[in-house]
Protein backbone atom coordinates (compact mmCIF):
# COMPACT_ATOMS: atom_id res chain seq x y z
CA UNK A 1 0.00 0.00 0.00
CA UNK A 2 1.76 3.13 -1.21
CA UNK A 3 -0.17 5.72 0.79
CA UNK A 4 1.22 8.75 2.60
CA UNK A 5 -0.45 7.54 5.80
CA UNK A 6 -1.47 4.19 7.22
CA UNK A 7 -5.26 4.33 7.25
CA UNK A 8 -7.64 1.95 8.98
CA UNK A 9 -10.68 1.89 6.69
CA UNK A 10 -14.07 1.04 8.16
CA UNK A 11 -16.98 -0.06 5.92
CA UNK A 12 -20.54 -0.58 7.25
CA UNK A 13 -20.68 -3.99 5.55
CA UNK A 14 -18.39 -6.19 3.55
CA UNK A 15 -19.17 -6.36 -0.17
CA UNK A 16 -17.54 -7.85 -3.25
CA UNK A 17 -15.85 -4.48 -3.82
CA UNK A 18 -14.44 -3.59 -0.40
CA UNK A 19 -10.76 -4.30 0.39
CA UNK A 20 -9.69 -7.22 2.55
CA UNK A 21 -6.22 -6.20 3.76
CA UNK A 22 -5.33 -6.12 7.50
CA UNK A 23 -6.23 -2.43 7.78
CA UNK A 24 -9.93 -2.92 6.99
CA UNK A 25 -12.83 -3.52 9.37
CA UNK A 26 -16.53 -4.31 8.84
CA UNK A 27 -18.65 -3.65 11.96
CA UNK A 28 -21.85 -4.96 10.28
CA UNK A 29 -24.30 -3.23 12.60
CA UNK A 30 -22.07 -3.15 15.68
CA UNK A 31 -21.54 0.30 17.22
CA UNK A 32 -18.97 -0.64 19.85
CA UNK A 33 -15.37 0.24 18.92
CA UNK A 34 -13.12 -2.72 18.13
CA UNK A 35 -9.83 -3.43 19.91
CA UNK A 36 -7.62 -1.15 17.86
CA UNK A 37 -4.51 -2.91 19.18
CA UNK A 38 -5.45 -5.92 17.03
CA UNK A 39 -4.80 -3.92 13.85
CA UNK A 40 -1.42 -2.94 12.39
CA UNK A 41 -0.22 0.53 13.34
CA UNK A 42 -2.35 3.22 11.73
CA UNK A 43 -2.36 7.02 11.57
CA UNK A 44 -6.04 7.69 10.88
CA UNK A 45 -9.43 5.96 10.72
CA UNK A 46 -11.62 6.56 7.68
CA UNK A 47 -15.26 5.45 7.82
CA UNK A 48 -16.43 4.99 4.23
CA UNK A 49 -20.16 5.50 3.56
CA UNK A 50 -21.49 4.58 0.12
CA UNK A 51 -25.22 5.03 0.73
CA UNK A 52 -27.15 7.90 2.29
CA UNK A 53 -29.20 5.53 4.44
CA UNK A 54 -25.99 4.47 6.24
CA UNK A 55 -25.05 8.05 7.21
CA UNK A 56 -26.51 8.02 10.72
CA UNK A 57 -24.85 4.69 11.47
CA UNK A 58 -21.48 5.93 10.21
CA UNK A 59 -21.73 9.10 12.32
CA UNK A 60 -22.41 6.97 15.40
CA UNK A 61 -19.37 4.85 14.54
CA UNK A 62 -17.26 7.99 14.28
CA UNK A 63 -18.41 9.25 17.69
CA UNK A 64 -17.84 5.87 19.33
CA UNK A 65 -14.42 5.26 17.78
CA UNK A 66 -13.13 8.74 18.57
CA UNK A 67 -13.81 8.11 22.26
CA UNK A 68 -11.40 5.15 22.20
CA UNK A 69 -8.48 6.45 20.15
CA UNK A 70 -6.39 9.59 19.87
CA UNK A 71 -6.07 9.06 16.11
CA UNK A 72 -8.25 11.22 13.82
CA UNK A 73 -11.51 9.50 12.88
CA UNK A 74 -12.98 10.82 9.62
CA UNK A 75 -16.23 9.94 7.88
CA UNK A 76 -17.05 10.46 4.19
CA UNK A 77 -17.81 8.82 0.89
CA UNK A 78 -20.57 9.04 -1.74
CA UNK A 79 -23.24 8.97 0.96
CA UNK A 80 -21.88 12.27 2.26
CA UNK A 81 -21.36 13.67 -1.25
CA UNK A 82 -17.63 13.79 -0.57
CA UNK A 83 -15.50 15.12 -3.41
CA UNK A 84 -13.93 12.40 -5.55
CA UNK A 85 -11.42 14.01 -7.88
CA UNK A 86 -8.67 11.40 -7.84
CA UNK A 87 -8.29 7.68 -7.18
CA UNK A 88 -5.96 5.64 -4.96
CA UNK A 89 -5.97 1.93 -5.87
CA UNK A 90 -6.66 -0.41 -2.97
CA UNK A 91 -7.73 2.33 -0.55
CA UNK A 92 -11.53 2.08 -0.61
CA UNK A 93 -11.88 -0.63 -3.28
CA UNK A 94 -10.10 -3.92 -3.91
CA UNK A 95 -6.79 -3.30 -5.72
CA UNK A 96 -7.99 -4.82 -9.00
CA UNK A 97 -10.98 -2.43 -9.22
CA UNK A 98 -9.88 0.88 -10.69
CA UNK A 99 -11.01 4.25 -12.00
CA UNK A 100 -9.10 5.70 -14.96
CA UNK A 101 -11.31 8.80 -14.95
CA UNK A 102 -13.68 10.65 -12.65
CA UNK A 103 -16.88 12.50 -13.40
CA UNK A 104 -19.21 12.65 -16.36
CA UNK A 105 -20.16 15.40 -18.80
CA UNK A 106 -23.81 14.32 -18.92
CA UNK A 107 -26.47 15.71 -16.60
CA UNK A 108 -28.88 12.79 -16.22
CA UNK A 109 -31.51 13.80 -13.62
CA UNK A 110 -31.32 10.47 -11.77
CA UNK A 111 -27.51 10.42 -11.45
CA UNK A 112 -25.47 11.93 -8.60
CA UNK A 113 -22.06 11.54 -10.28
CA UNK A 114 -21.79 15.07 -11.78
CA UNK A 115 -22.68 16.56 -8.39
CA UNK A 116 -19.95 14.59 -6.61
CA UNK A 117 -17.25 14.30 -9.26
CA UNK A 118 -17.98 17.14 -11.66
CA UNK A 119 -17.09 17.07 -15.33
CA UNK A 120 -14.97 14.24 -16.71
CA UNK A 121 -11.31 14.22 -15.69
CA UNK A 122 -8.75 11.67 -16.88
CA UNK A 123 -6.55 10.10 -14.20
CA UNK A 124 -3.19 8.31 -14.16
CA UNK A 125 -3.69 4.68 -15.13
CA UNK A 126 -2.91 1.90 -12.67
CA UNK A 127 -3.18 -1.87 -13.25
CA UNK A 128 -6.55 -3.54 -12.72
CA UNK A 129 -9.08 -5.69 -14.54
CA UNK A 130 -12.37 -4.06 -13.46
CA UNK A 131 -12.87 -0.60 -14.95
CA UNK A 132 -15.37 1.31 -12.83
CA UNK A 133 -15.28 4.69 -14.65
CA UNK A 134 -18.66 6.39 -14.69
CA UNK A 135 -18.24 7.22 -18.37
CA UNK A 136 -15.07 5.68 -19.78
CA UNK A 137 -16.15 6.36 -23.37
CA UNK A 138 -16.06 10.13 -22.80
CA UNK A 139 -12.29 9.98 -22.29
CA UNK A 140 -9.94 10.90 -25.14
CA UNK A 141 -8.76 8.42 -27.74
CA UNK A 142 -5.22 8.72 -26.38
CA UNK A 143 -6.39 7.90 -22.86
CA UNK A 144 -8.43 4.91 -24.06
CA UNK A 145 -5.44 3.51 -25.92
CA UNK A 146 -3.32 3.73 -22.76
CA UNK A 147 -6.01 1.85 -20.85
CA UNK A 148 -6.27 -0.81 -23.56
CA UNK A 149 -2.49 -1.24 -23.45
CA UNK A 150 -2.60 -1.76 -19.67
CA UNK A 151 -5.46 -4.26 -20.07
CA UNK A 152 -3.50 -6.46 -22.48
CA UNK A 153 -1.79 -8.00 -19.44
CA UNK A 154 -5.08 -8.50 -17.54
CA UNK A 155 -7.61 -11.34 -17.48
CA UNK A 156 -11.35 -11.44 -16.85
CA UNK A 157 -11.69 -7.80 -17.82
CA UNK A 158 -14.93 -6.06 -16.92
CA UNK A 159 -16.13 -2.61 -17.87
CA UNK A 160 -18.60 -2.22 -15.01
CA UNK A 161 -19.30 1.52 -14.88
CA UNK A 162 -21.87 1.51 -17.66
CA UNK A 163 -20.73 2.20 -21.23
CA UNK A 164 -22.66 4.98 -22.97
CA UNK A 165 -24.33 3.28 -25.95
CA UNK A 166 -24.08 6.11 -28.46
CA UNK A 167 -20.32 6.40 -27.80
CA UNK A 168 -19.50 2.78 -28.64
CA UNK A 169 -17.59 3.13 -31.91
CA UNK A 170 -15.38 1.00 -34.14
CA UNK A 171 -12.25 2.10 -32.26
CA UNK A 172 -13.63 0.75 -28.98
CA UNK A 173 -14.95 -2.49 -30.50
CA UNK A 174 -11.70 -3.26 -32.33
CA UNK A 175 -9.67 -2.78 -29.16
CA UNK A 176 -11.86 -4.80 -26.80
CA UNK A 177 -11.91 -7.65 -29.32
CA UNK A 178 -8.21 -8.15 -28.63
CA UNK A 179 -8.67 -8.27 -24.85
CA UNK A 180 -9.72 -11.06 -22.48
CA UNK A 181 -13.16 -9.55 -21.88
CA UNK A 182 -15.43 -11.08 -19.26
CA UNK A 183 -18.22 -8.48 -19.20
CA UNK A 184 -19.14 -5.26 -21.00
CA UNK A 185 -21.84 -3.33 -19.12
CA UNK A 186 -24.01 -0.84 -20.98
CA UNK A 187 -26.98 1.15 -19.69
CA UNK A 188 -30.52 1.60 -21.01
CA UNK A 189 -32.24 3.93 -18.56
CA UNK A 190 -35.12 5.21 -20.71
CA UNK A 191 -37.19 4.09 -23.68
CA UNK A 192 -35.60 6.93 -25.68
CA UNK A 193 -32.19 5.27 -25.30
CA UNK A 194 -33.30 2.03 -27.01
CA UNK A 195 -32.32 2.99 -30.61
CA UNK A 196 -28.75 3.88 -29.58
CA UNK A 197 -28.59 0.74 -27.47
CA UNK A 198 -29.63 -1.40 -30.44
CA UNK A 199 -26.87 0.14 -32.58
CA UNK A 200 -24.31 -0.50 -29.84
CA UNK A 201 -25.39 -4.12 -29.45
CA UNK A 202 -25.23 -4.67 -33.20
CA UNK A 203 -21.63 -3.39 -33.24
CA UNK A 204 -20.59 -5.55 -30.30
CA UNK A 205 -22.27 -8.67 -31.68
CA UNK A 206 -20.61 -8.08 -35.04
CA UNK A 207 -17.35 -7.78 -33.11
CA UNK A 208 -17.81 -11.28 -31.71
CA UNK A 209 -19.52 -10.67 -28.36
CA UNK A 210 -22.73 -12.34 -27.20
CA UNK A 211 -25.25 -12.12 -24.37
CA UNK A 212 -22.85 -13.89 -22.01
CA UNK A 213 -20.57 -10.86 -22.18
CA UNK A 214 -22.91 -7.98 -23.09
CA UNK A 215 -24.77 -6.89 -19.94
CA UNK A 216 -27.07 -3.95 -19.39
CA UNK A 217 -28.19 -1.91 -16.39
CA UNK A 218 -31.89 -1.09 -16.84
CA UNK A 219 -33.35 1.60 -14.58
CA UNK A 220 -36.85 0.75 -13.36
CA UNK A 221 -39.35 1.78 -10.71
CA UNK A 222 -41.99 3.97 -12.32
CA UNK A 223 -44.19 1.92 -14.70
CA UNK A 224 -43.84 -1.84 -14.30
CA UNK A 225 -45.35 -2.79 -17.65
CA UNK A 226 -43.27 -0.23 -19.56
CA UNK A 227 -40.18 -1.26 -17.61
CA UNK A 228 -40.71 -4.92 -18.45
CA UNK A 229 -41.16 -4.08 -22.12
CA UNK A 230 -37.80 -2.27 -22.08
CA UNK A 231 -36.13 -5.16 -20.24
CA UNK A 232 -37.45 -7.57 -22.86
CA UNK A 233 -36.25 -5.33 -25.68
CA UNK A 234 -32.76 -5.27 -24.18
CA UNK A 235 -32.75 -9.08 -24.13
CA UNK A 236 -34.01 -9.34 -27.71
CA UNK A 237 -31.26 -6.97 -28.86
CA UNK A 238 -28.64 -9.42 -27.62
CA UNK A 239 -27.77 -8.29 -24.08
CA UNK A 240 -28.54 -9.67 -20.62
CA UNK A 241 -30.61 -7.07 -18.70
CA UNK A 242 -30.10 -6.33 -15.03
CA UNK A 243 -32.92 -4.37 -13.40
CA UNK A 244 -32.02 -1.57 -11.00
CA UNK A 245 -34.64 0.19 -8.92
CA UNK A 246 -34.31 3.96 -9.03
CA UNK A 247 -32.95 5.31 -5.74
CA UNK A 248 -33.40 8.94 -4.75
CA UNK A 249 -30.33 10.49 -3.15
CA UNK A 250 -32.02 11.06 0.20
CA UNK A 251 -31.04 10.30 3.82
CA UNK A 252 -33.41 7.33 3.82
CA UNK A 253 -33.63 4.34 1.53
CA UNK A 254 -36.40 4.59 -1.09
CA UNK A 255 -39.02 1.98 -0.24
CA UNK A 256 -40.76 -0.11 -2.87
CA UNK A 257 -43.62 -2.59 -2.58
CA UNK A 258 -43.01 -6.32 -2.28
CA UNK A 259 -44.30 -6.64 -5.84
CA UNK A 260 -41.62 -4.27 -7.15
CA UNK A 261 -38.92 -6.06 -5.16
CA UNK A 262 -39.99 -9.47 -6.48
CA UNK A 263 -40.17 -8.12 -10.02
CA UNK A 264 -36.66 -6.69 -9.70
CA UNK A 265 -35.18 -9.94 -8.37
CA UNK A 266 -36.68 -11.85 -11.29
CA UNK A 267 -35.00 -9.46 -13.72
CA UNK A 268 -31.62 -9.88 -12.02
CA UNK A 269 -31.34 -13.65 -12.50
CA UNK A 270 -30.01 -14.67 -15.94
CA UNK A 271 -31.38 -18.22 -15.82
CA UNK A 272 -34.87 -17.01 -14.89
CA UNK A 273 -34.77 -14.26 -17.52
CA UNK A 274 -33.69 -16.69 -20.24
CA UNK A 275 -36.42 -19.19 -19.34
CA UNK A 276 -39.17 -16.57 -19.40
CA UNK A 277 -37.96 -15.03 -22.65
CA UNK A 278 -37.80 -18.42 -24.34
CA UNK A 279 -41.36 -19.17 -23.22
CA UNK A 280 -42.54 -15.73 -24.32
CA UNK A 281 -44.11 -15.01 -20.92
CA UNK A 282 -44.04 -12.03 -18.57
CA UNK A 283 -43.19 -11.95 -14.88
CA UNK A 284 -46.52 -10.30 -14.15
CA UNK A 285 -50.00 -10.55 -15.60
CA UNK A 286 -50.90 -6.99 -16.64
CA UNK A 287 -54.38 -7.96 -17.80
CA UNK A 288 -55.72 -7.94 -14.23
Amino acid sequence: MNWDKQILRVFPKKTSYTPEDPLTYYPDGIIQAPMFSLFPTFDEIHISCSFTWDKDYCIKLQEQYQAFTDRPVKVGGPGFVSAAEDFVPGLYLKPNIIFTSRGCNNQCPWCIVPKIEGRLKELPICPGNIIQDNNFLQTSKKHKEKVFEMLRSQRRIQFKGGLQSNLIDDHFVENVRSLKIDELWLACDTDQSLPAFRTACDKLIKGGFNREKIKCYVLIGDDMEANENRLQEVYRMGAMPFAQLRRDFKPFKTEYSMEWKAFTRQWQRPASIKAHMERGTQFRDYST
